[in-house]
């Protein structure tokens, strides 16, 4: 349901508390939704001819998590659900989802697969869209025919939880991919994460997802990885002037104890005249999910050599 909302606010996107277009509730989309909840899925009543706008229709989707409204958006983006799975299964392979394989628009079919790391790209994608993240930080909403629904998410606001979608069957147990802001060194850190396979259905997804928190929140430190002025590299010239490459600013990351931070130089060659301050080189560092590139300058100018130094060399 994730990726169903994702692709349908790419398709269509929302400004925040803009309601979007309006989709009138069918006759078929009212069988959808008796058929799914004979199958005991997750979903929200509706009456033909009920109105439900684009964002009222996402509310449903992520927050009571109704797999009816996964299929009225999927029918009304792609034209159906055959055609919207297979646009799910290739948005997952642009995020690198390589063991996610999506067989429905709901998630509740035993074909429909996936892993926390690949969720957790999913959530982070999700998360940048205003919208989306607006929705899911949501408690509850209110519906024409189905009045007040509630957020399944029922960590929202405790120990930092800020969403995002809760997932439930016989199949997959309990499931959580979560977003959280915790303060590490004293600044506001979003971290993402993912339970799978949880036992007491969302019950055990909840209490898995706080004992991941709680671990994780002491292991996450703000490590400086450069300083601006830290001195990278030192060079000599021919004409024996020497001096340093420094990095032209500050990094610092929030790592994990223990994560290995892989630092790479790349220098070009010296004219033999340079004021201070020029670039001539980048610094590449990487560690985790983390990735910058540091412009590396001139601490002080590269004079050339003196008019003794070239007669005697014919320079």
């Amino acid at each position: 349901k994730l990726m169903t909302a994702l692709l349908v606010l790419e398709d269509h996107p929302l400004a925040l508390n803009e309601p979007g277009p309006t989709l009138t509730v069918t006759r078929a989309d009212v069988n959808t939704f008796l058929a799914q909840r004979n199958q005991s899925e997750s979903v929200v009543p509706v009456v033909a001819g009920e109105q439900l706008t684009e964002f009222q229709l996402l509310q449903g989707l992520l927050l009571p998590s109704a797999s009816n409204f996964a299929e009225m958006l999927a029918t009304w983006d792609a034209g159906g659900a055959p055609a919207f799975v297979g646009r799910m299964n290739t948005r997952a392979a642009a995020l690198g989802m390589s063991a996610t394989h999506y067989a429905d628009v709901s998630g509740f079919s035993p074909q429909s697969v996936s892993i926390p790391a690949d969720l957790i790209k999913l959530g982070q994608t999700a998360m940048r869209l205003p919208v989306l993240a607006q929705i899911v930080g949501q408690s509850q909403a209110t519906l024409p025919v189905a009045g007040v629904v509630r957020n399944l998410d029922t960590l929202l606001g405790q120990g930092g939880v800020i969403g995002i979608k809760t997932g439930h069957t016989d199949e997959a147990g309990g499931c959580f991919v979560v977003a959280a802001d915790l303060t590490i060194d004293g600044l506001s850190q979003r971290v993402y994460g993912a339970v799978l396979g949880q036992p007491n259905a969302l019950a055990g997804a909840f209490k898995a997802t706080s004992t991941l928190l709680q671990g994780l929140a002491p292991a996450l430190h703000r490590r400086p990885v450069v300083r601006q002025n830290d001195v990278i590299a030192r060079y000599r010239t021919a004409w024996d002037e020497a001096g340093t490459i420094v990095a032209s600013q500050s990094i610092a990351w929030v790592l994990v104890d223990g994560t290995a931070i892989s630092r790479r130089v790349k220098l070009d060659d010296l004219p033999t005249v340079l004021a201070a301050g020029t670039r001539v080189g980048t610094l590449l560092i990487e560690a985790g999910a983390y990735q910058a590139e540091v412009p590396l300058v001139t601490a002080a100018p590269i004079n050339g050599p003196d008019a003794g130094w070239r007669l005697t060399r014919g320079f």
